[in-house]
């Protein structure tokens, strides 16, 4: 008998676990650490952006990764002056990626990471790709032409577009 009510409170612990974990809202899309992910951006360049990243782990030391390369936890992040890490006073967790008058060289996969959390791993959120749109008018197209030609003299203008 006392081994009977020994098997029978485990599975009772585990099945009212499992009914209140059921019942939470937890959604699929958004790992666990982040309440809020960046997205992928395409923006002209010459305009600034802001990739987004809010992180519910208290303690955090938060960065951002450019393709792969780890810009640091400070701020004003060393070698990229048009950077800048913010994070939101008024709601904890927000870490956003500032970037100033964006050119190609942003054109990039990014990255916030989260490490040194007090309660749990190292987290990453999905890679995201900001595509910077850059444009060249061509213009000064022209044609010799003889007198009393027959060929049409017309005027091209062309704007390039580059970016991923």
């Amino acid at each position: 008998m006392a081994l009977r009510t020994m098997l029978k409170a485990p599975l009772l612990l585990l099945g009212l676990l499992t009914e209140g974990l059921a019942q939470l809202a937890i959604p699929a899309s958004i790992p666990w650490g982040f309440w809020a992910l960046p997205e992928n951006l395409t923006v002209v360049e010459g305009a600034s952006v802001e990739l987004r990243c809010g992180v519910s782990t208290p303690g955090s030391a938060v960065q951002w990764a450019k393709d792969g390369l780890l810009l640091g936890p400070n701020p004003r992040i060393p070698g990229f002056p048009r950077y800048r890490l913010e994070e939101d006073p008024a709601r904890l967790g927000e870490f956003h990626l500032h970037i100033d008058a964006c050119d190609l060289s942003d054109d990039a996969d990014y990255e916030c990471q989260v490490g040194h959390a007090e309660m749990g791993p190292e987290l990453g959120s999905p890679r995201v790709i900001l595509s910077i749109l850059g444009g060249q008018t061509l213009s000064n197209i022209s044609a010799n032409m003889n007198e009393g030609s027959q060929q049409k003299l017309f005027t091209v203008e062309a704007t390039a577009r580059c970016g991923n």
